[in-house]
């Protein structure tokens, strides 16, 4: 972190607690949503959550410290994607490489994650309030008993809602889904339940783990500066991805990151959508014209050839 953003933080950590300032923050941040809502709202956005143990280092903070910042950041990310009208979102959670790291801090992360998971379905009905459903993708027979057993509980109570979906990919890798579907697609031929000609480029994104639910990822989101997908979303990135490599730390990436993300997205895909507006409305009076005059302008013969001369 620079001196600038440290300063700024610190200082907006000072003021925000001063009466009237946080409901004046609050009142500019529905101005905010209501400006993005009146253009065009991705669909799919998926974040990478990168940077909690940069940011307990900087801060010189308990590694654990630093997790449980992160977790209080998603939850200010979710709500926000929420109120702009995004349907789904995906986080990376826990990546099948993660289980190389230290056994105490996978056992934090794994604690952290079901805490926050139940904090959201239960204790302040937030999932209830915004209609939110949480579904985990990810393969989850690496995932300790006990541990399945509680995110299990949090799907099943949030299973009802259908308006906004929170992905958690845990744990998860692209290289991982992809087997998986490859898999079970031979296990469905194997026993006929589909023939070897059927298997085409949806049945394969039907056996992800998504389930052929979501669809593509319109902005992929990845904080603290690495310039690397870490095995992460391959196939969900299409040709019309939006892939944000910001040097923010997601601890600190909230509100108005995720805001300001949206928004660049919505800016360029409003330019997008005119562009094509004109192109169809180009293409359509050429069609008109030929229509008008049943011989086409290229088989037109050509103008007599006239000479001018001086009197």
């Amino acid at each position: 972190m620079n001196i600038l953003s440290l300063l700024s933080t610190t200082i907006w950590n000072a003021t925000i607690h001063i009466p009237g300032v946080e409901y004046a923050d609050g009142l500019f941040k529905d101005f905010l949503v209501k400006v993005l809502q009146t253009g065009p709202i991705p669909n799919h956005i998926s974040f990478v959550m990168d940077g909690n143990r940069t940011f307990a280092k900087n801060n010189s903070l308990p590694l654990k410290e630093g997790h449980r910042r992160g977790a209080d950041a998603l939850l200010k990310v979710i709500e926000c994607c929420i109120n702009l009208g995004i349907n789904n979102m995906t986080i990376y959670a826990f990546s099948i490489e993660n289980f190389n790291r230290s056994k105490g801090e996978v056992d934090t992360i794994f604690e952290l994650l079901v805490s926050k998971l139940a904090y959201i379905a239960e204790d302040n009905q937030f999932c209830k309030a915004k209609k939110l459903r949480v579904k985990i993708i990810g393969n989850r027979t690496l995932i300790p008993p006990k541990i399945l057993r509680d995110i299990e509980d949090v799907e099943r109570k949030t299973n009802e809602f259908t308006e906004h979906t929170l992905y958690v990919a845990f744990p998860y890798t692209s290289r991982d889904d992809i087997t998986h579907s490859v898999q079970t697609i031979i296990s469905k031929v194997s026993k006929g339940k589909i023939l070897p000609e059927q298997v085409n480029e949806k049945l394969i994104e039907d056996n992800f783990y998504y389930e052929g639910e979501a669809g593509k990822v319109d902005i992929l989101v990845r904080t603290s500066g690495h310039t690397r997908l870490s095995d992460y979303m391959l196939w969900q990135c299409h040709q019309d991805s939006v892939i944000e490599l910001c040097n923010t730390l997601w601890p600190e990436y909230q509100f108005y990151s995720t805001w300001w993300t949206v928004f660049k997205w919505s800016y360029y895909k409003t330019l997008q959508i005119e562009d094509a507006e004109v192109m169809q409305t180009k293409k359509i009076g050429r069609s008109e014209v030929q229509k008008r005059y049943k011989t086409p302008v290229a088989k037109l013969p050509h103008p007599p050839q006239v000479s001018v001369t001086r009197e």
